[in-house]
C-alpha cells in the first residue's frame, strides 16, 4: 500500500512537472493560435496568469482548442464569431469570466461544468437572448449584466443564493425571474434601463449592505420587492416614468450615504418615506407631480447637503421641521416655481449659520432670496415657540436672573419695566443683577433673532 500510494505521489508529480502553462498574461487572437493552445501549453490545465481572447482583427469560430483548461484567473472572450462555447466543458472556476461583443451566441452553452466565478461579466452580446448553458452553476460574487439588448431569460441563475454585488442595465428584460432565491447581496444593486414593471423575483432579498440604485425604467409600477430591505447606503429613485408612489420602501429607516428621488414625472408622494431618520445627502428634483414632503417628517439628520430642485407644482417642504440644522453644509432651493413658503424651523435655523451654503432662488415670492426667507421666518414664529425657547429664571428672583435661549431663536436683549410701565434697564447680558431692586412684580421684555417676548417676574 505505501509503495502503491509513493507511486502515485510520483506519478503526480512527474504530470506537474510536465505542465507548461504561461508564466505571463496571453493573448489569443487568432483561431490557429486557440487551436495550438495544447501544443503550446501541454499539460496545462489551471492558468495563473490572465487569458485574453480577442477576434477583432480575425474570424475566432470556436474554442475547441482549451478543452484541457479546468480553472483559470481573469478570462476575456470577447469579438469573436462563436456561436457556443464548446471547448470549455472542463472549466470548472474562473475568477474573472467576461464574455462581450461575441455576435453569434444566443446562450451560454458549452459552460456546462462551470461552478463558480468571483466576478462574471456579460455584456455587448447583441444575440444573446438567454444565460441557459450553466446547469452546475453554484456561486457567483459579482455579476453584471449590460447592454445584451435581446437578453430576456436569466432563469439559470436561480441557483444563486448570495452575491457581492448585482448590475444589470441596457439589456432586453422585461423580468428578473431567475432571482427568486437571491436573499443578500453584501454591496450594491444597480439596476437601471429595463422595461421591467416590477421587481417581484427580488421579494426574498432581504438585505443589502451597499446601495440600491433604481434608474431609468419607463414601465415601473410597482417596488414591494424591496420591502424587506431596512437600510441602504445610497438609495436612488430616478427616471422611472410610470412610478405613481414609493410603495416597498416603507421599511428602510437609514440611508447612510445619499437619498436621491428625480426625475419621476408621476410620483405624487413620498409618505412611505416616514421610517428614515438619517440622510448624508438629500435630492429632490424634477418630479412633475410632487406637491409636498410630506413623508419626510421623522428625517432628524441631513449629514451634508439639501438639493431640492425642479419640482413645478411643489408648495410645501414643512416635512423637513425636525430636522436638526447642525449637521448640513448645503443647502440648494431653485426652480420650485410654486413654492412661496421655505419658513420652516429647519430652514429659518439654516439662515442663522453662516458657515452654511444658501441657495434660494427662481422660486415663488416669499422663497426666492435669503432677506425674503429670513423676513419670513421672523414674522412666522408662533408666541408660544417663542416662550418655550427663552426661558428665565430663578422666578421669583432675588439676586441674579439668568435667561437662555434656544439652538434656533436666540437672545439679543432685555428691557425691565415696572408694573407701572416705568423702563428702568436695558442690557445685551443674560445674566441680570436684581438685586437692587425693590421686591414685587416687574416686566421683562426679550428681544430674541425672531421677534419679542414678554414675561412676568417676581423680585423677593
Amino acid at each position: 500500500m505505501k509503495m502503491f500510494f509513493l507511486s502515485s505521489l510520483l506519478l503526480l508529480g512527474s504530470v506537474v512537472s510536465l505542465a507548461q502553462c504561461p508564466t505571463s498574461p496571453i493573448l489569443l487572437t487568432t483561431q490557429e493560435e486557440i487551436d495550438n493552445f495544447a501544443t503550446n501549453y501541454p499539460n496545462c490545465y489551471v492558468l495563473t496568469h490572465e487569458l485574453k481572447i480577442d477576434g477583432d482583427n480575425s474570424n475566432i469560430t470556436n474554442l475547441n482548442g482549451l478543452s484541457v483548461i479546468t480553472n483559470t484567473q481573469n478570462f476575456y472572450i470577447l469579438k469573436t464569431g462563436i456561436t457556443d462555447f464548446s471547448g470549455l466543458e472542463h472549466l470548472i472556476s474562473t475568477s474573472h469570466l467576461s464574455i462581450g461583443f461575441n455576435p453569434n451566441i444566443q446562450n451560454l452553452s458549452g459552460l456546462s461544468t462551470l461552478q463558480s466565478v468571483e466576478e462574471f461579466t456579460i455584456w455587448f452580446n447583441p444575440g444573446l437572448t438567454s444565460v441557459d448553458g450553466l446547469p452546475v452553476l453554484q456561486s457567483i460574487d459579482r455579476l453584471n449584466i449590460f447592454q445584451n439588448y435581446t437578453l430576456n431569460d436569466i432563469t439559470a441563475f436561480n441557483t444563486i443564493e448570495s452575491l457581492q454585488s448585482l448590475s444589470i442595465g441596457g439589456n432586453g428584460m422585461t423580468s428578473l425571474v431567475g432571482f427568486e432565491n437571491l436573499h443578500s447581496v453584501e454591496e450594491d444593486v444597480f439596476i437601471s434601463n429595463e422595461n421591467l414593471q416590477d421587481f417581484n423575483p427580488l421579494s426574498n432579498l432581504s438585505t443589502i449592505n451597499g446601495s440600491l440604485y433604481i434608474w431609468n425604467h419607463s414601465q415601473l409600477q410597482d417596488l414591494t420587492a424591496f420591502s424587506s430591505i431596512t437600510s441602504v447606503v445610497d438609495l436612488f429613485v430616478v427616471g422611472c416614468t410610470n412610478l405613481t408612489n414609493l410603495a416597498g420602501l416603507e421599511n428602510i429607516q437609514t440611508v447612510s450615504g445619499r437619498l436621491r428621488i428625480g426625475y419621476n414625472p408621476g410620483l405624487t408622494d413620498l409618505s412611505v418615506l416616514n421610517n428614515i431618520t438619517y440622510v448624508e445627502d438629500l435630492d429632490i428634483y424634477e418630479n412633475e407631480q410632487l406637491t409636498s414632503l410630506s413623508g419626510l417628517e421623522n428625517l432628524l439628520e441631513i449629514q451634508q447637503t439639501l438639493y431640492i430642485l425642479d419640482n413645478p407644482i411643489l408648495t410645501d417642504i414643512s416635512a423637513l421641521n425636525n430636522v436638526t440644522p447642525f449637521e448640513v453644509d448645503q443647502v440648494v432651493i431653485q426652480r420650485n416655481t410654486n413654492l412661496a413658503m421655505c419658513n420652516n424651523d429647519f430652514i429659518c435655523g439654516i439662515l442663522e449659520l453662516p458657515a452654511v451654503e444658501k441657495v434660494f432662488e427662481n422660486n415663488a415670492p416669499g422663497c426666492n432670496s435669503i432677506p425674503e426667507i429670513e423676513a419670513a421666518c421672523i414674522l412666522s414664529v408662533p408666541d408660544e415657540i417663542l416662550q418655550g425657547a427663552i426661558s428665565i429664571y430663578p422666578n421669583p428672583v432675588s439676586e441674579i436672573l439668568f435667561i437662555s435661549d434656544s439652538v434656533t431663536i436666540s437672545f439679543e436683549n432685555a428691557s425691565l419695566y415696572s408694573l407701572l410701565g416705568q423702563h428702568l434697564m436695558e442690557t445685551s447680558e443674560k445674566e441680570i443683577d436684581m438685586s437692587h431692586l425693590r421686591d414685587g412684580i416687574y416686566f421683562i421684555t426679550i428681544t430674541t433673532s425672531h421677534g419679542n417676548i414678554n414675561k412676568k417676574l417676581i423680585k423677593r
